[in-house]
């Protein structure tokens, strides 16, 4: 067997050189080249994710416990509130210690969740909901029935149209917007009722929570976070003193307000891109080359957003929505649709949401309705649109002429100044630090919009209410992101934020309920009223000594409600003169009606009771009713005149 030595010639180990002389060579290591490689690195191991500590069992309890317990003090609070103690400073004065305290736990369930290691979205939830039924629901929690009263106008208004299905003609511009009324009715005679006293009473905490909701989207979409949204939402809540959450189209009109700009701030978001390179608006990065102001506004307004990454079939589902909201709100409100519309044309311009259609749809919408459907509005009353020309009326109307009462409505009504000036402040802020942060002033923009209503000047002193409200949510968000900046920085504003936020909610009860005195509706008000029309002849002249209370729950269209002459849009301007030209047959008096005197207008404790004595010696009306300050006057000759309603006066 042979074998074949593959080792190369010269060397040692083979054996046919074994024998041979060999010369050791000494070996130089070779001088490396240099090089451009980069030495080589280990890979990158994946690091595990921060896992956080878990929080101590009853941290997982506070919450829960806290909002448990600001409801279970509900029923008390309710039950030791003295409504009779009415004045001036309104329900914030009579409000007892377990209402207060029920407040507080909301709040403090809230900053708990809120702290909590792991905060669940349920539990916001929850918390958010205890908050808004123990702030903006404490009316309807201590009251008996609905306050507030426009809301039971409107739900004469709903009668109206639930009796014949046609809006009666002639009687109010809001009759022209008729949708809200048509869908209440609707809703009303589906579901066998005959009034909707409870749907009054509970709409407020209601719709405040839709609108929360909208509100946290929003900020889902331009703050992001899971703790910051909620911060938002109750920040809305907190400084939402305005009170257009009541029965009313107005409500349900910001409800498509905030759907469809939760819409395009959100699925629809986008923002403008340029596939060619040039730099647009803002710069791409820190280093790029800056072109001029004109050239980056061209290259911003031509070039087109870049897509959603949607899939078609959810983007078609999200445009119809989005339009269907868009269509609805145009017979729901007067002002609502243009408020949609401004800013949904900065959204457009700025190139921030992919479907600019919508705009179109809009438009139409609002054209079509108001040339066809409210044709007699605009051909009568065009000043309301194109405004009266007098430029001070709105500022006139919606603040100097409020304040006016005693010592409490004078500080309610500060304020209601102050607050908005505040908001506004925190949101400029907010915008800054926006603006630092993302380069982008749309947000405060849309904020601003609802300004260009000042024009309107004839709408009146809820014009002003109006333009707050539909700015507020961008407002809060703006805030939010002011507050989040100041915490980022120190850690310690949290617990000063905390207290903040149980001032800003007590500030809300105060504000909200500074007019409860006469704006609050009982039992007997209700009743009474109902008894009235219930008696009265069709077309018989049923008037309230003063435009407060439930007078008008019935008969719009059926009875006449005066013709507001001059000097006597309330008879109470001037009682026996503004009665005597008005000549009602059925006289309401209230006890709101008595409180609206005393407290805002300056009149002597006891006034309407001396204006029923003083009809009384004319001969011209009798007492029907009587019960305290609830009476019902009817003139001589009326049917119902010679007998008391109800079983007799008291």
């Amino acid at each position: 067997m042979t074998s074949t030595d593959t080792r190369p010639p010269g060397d040692p180990r083979r054996r046919g050189d074994l024998d041979q002389p060999t010369t050791l060579i000494p070996v130089v290591p070779p001088i490396e080249a240099p090089t451009t490689t980069l030495p080589a690195q280990p890979p990158n191991q994946p690091q595990p994710p921060a896992v956080a500590d878990p929080p101590a069992w009853w941290w997982r309890w506070l919450s829960p416990a806290l909002a448990l317990l600001a409801v279970l003090l509900l029923p008390l609070a309710a039950a030791t509130t003295d409504l009779d103690a009415l004045d001036g400073w309104g329900l914030a004065k009579v409000l007892p210690p377990a209402a207060w305290a029920s407040l507080a736990l909301a709040v403090a369930a809230c900053i708990a969740e809120l702290w909590s290691p792991r905060p669940r979205i349920g539990m916001l939830g929850i918390a958010t909901a205890v908050l808004i039924l123990c702030s903006v629901g404490m009316p309807s929690i201590v009251q008996p029935t609905a306050r507030f009263t426009t809301a039971w106008l409107l739900a004469g208004f709903t009668d109206a149209i639930a009796g014949t299905g046609v809006p009666p003609s002639g009687i109010d511009a809001r009759f022209y917007w008729p949708a809200f009324f048509a869908q209440w009715a609707f809703f009303r005679d589906a579901a066998g009722a005959t009034q909707l006293d409870e749907v009054l009473r509970w709409f407020p905490p209601a719709v405040v929570g839709v609108w929360a909701i909208g509100v946290y989207a929003l900020a889902r979409s331009m703050l992001g976070g899971t703790r910051t949204p909620w911060v938002a939402a109750w920040l809305f809540v907190g400084l939402n003193w305005i009170e257009q959450d009541y029965f009313s189209p107005q409500a349900t009109g910001i409800v498509l307000l905030l759907t469809v700009l939760t819409f395009c701030l959100g699925p629809l978001a986008t923002r403008r891109t340029d596939a060619a390179g040039v730099p647009g608006w803002p710069a791409p990065h820190p280093g790029a080359p800056r072109l001029p102001l004109l050239r980056r506004w061209v290259v911003a307004a031509m070039t087109p957003p870049n897509r959603p990454t949607l899939p078609p079939r959810q983007l078609l589902l999200i445009y119809f929505c989005a339009a269907l909201c868009l269509l609805a709100v145009a017979p729901e409100h007067q002002l609502t649709p243009f408020a949609i519309i401004g800013q949904l044309v900065v959204l457009a311009v700025v190139g921030r949401f992919r479907g600019r259609g919508l705009v179109l749809v809009a438009v139409l919408a609002v054209v079509v309705f108001v040339l066809i459907a409210a044709r007699d509005f605009w051909m009568t009353q065009l000043s309301l649109i194109t405004g009266s020309g007098e430029q001070e009326n709105a500022l006139q109307a919606g603040i100097f002429d409020r304040l006016t009462g005693d010592t409490g409505q004078v500080v309610v009504k500060l304020l209601r100044i102050a607050v908005p000036g505040l908001t506004w402040l925190l949101a400029i802020a907010g915008a800054w630090v926006y603006w630092r942060r993302r380069r982008d002033l749309v947000p405060i923009a849309l904020a601003a919009v609802p300004m260009a209503f000042a024009a309107v000047q004839s709408y009146g002193g809820e014009l002003l209410l109006r333009i707050v409200l539909y700015g507020l949510p961008i407002l809060t968000i703006l805030g939010t992101d002011a507050l989040r900046s100041l915490v980022r920085r120190n850690r310690a504003w949290e617990k000063v934020l905390a207290v903040g936020m149980l001032v800003t909610f007590g500030v809300l009860v105060l504000i909200r309920g500074g007019n409860d005195a006469y704006m609050l509706v009982t039992p007997e008000d209700v009743a009474m009223t109902r008894q009235v029309y219930a008696e009265a002849p069709p077309g018989s002249k049923v008037m309230p000594l003063s435009n407060v209370g439930p007078y008008g729950l019935e008969g719009i269209g059926t009875y006449n409600g005066g013709s507001n002459l001059d000097g006597c849009v309330h008879l109470a301007n001037d009682p026996l003169r503004c009665i005597d030209a008005e000549q009602p047959d059925y006289l309401l008096i209230y006890p709101s009606i008595e409180n609206e005197g005393v407290v805002l207008n300056e009149k002597p404790p006891g006034w309407t009771q001396r204006v029923i004595q003083e009809l009384v010696a004319t001969g011209n009306y009798v007492v029907q009713y009587q019960n305290g300050f609830n009476a019902v006057l009817v003139k001589r000759g009326m049917p119902g005149s010679d007998s008391p309603l109800g079983g007799g006066a008291r």
